[in-house]
């Protein structure tokens, strides 16, 4: 039974969609944190992940994270795409 769940859960995340504006963000936001050299702990897999499922809750947070994704778009320098939130 315990092996079936942790199937389940492998299974579900595989299946996860992951969205491209994401994608795009974490990976820009990810090379601003290094061409900074911002001491802000960051994981770009689990930046995407967080965003794909936050993205996805439109009725509570699908709105915040497009606001996100808007606001890191529009920045031309590193600094101020770690000052969006």
């Amino acid at each position: 039974m315990h092996w079936c769940l942790a199937a389940l859960l492998a299974l579900t995340a595989c299946t996860e969609p992951r969205s491209q504006s994401c994608k795009q963000v974490c990976k820009r936001e990810a090379e601003c944190i290094e061409e900074t050299g911002s001491k802000m702990p960051f994981e770009e897999k689990e930046c995407v992940a967080a965003c794909a499922a936050l993205e996805q809750d439109s009725a509570n947070s699908g709105a915040k994270v497009q606001r996100h994704i808007d606001c890191v778009r529009k920045q031309t320098t590193c600094a101020a795409v770690l000052e969006c939130k």
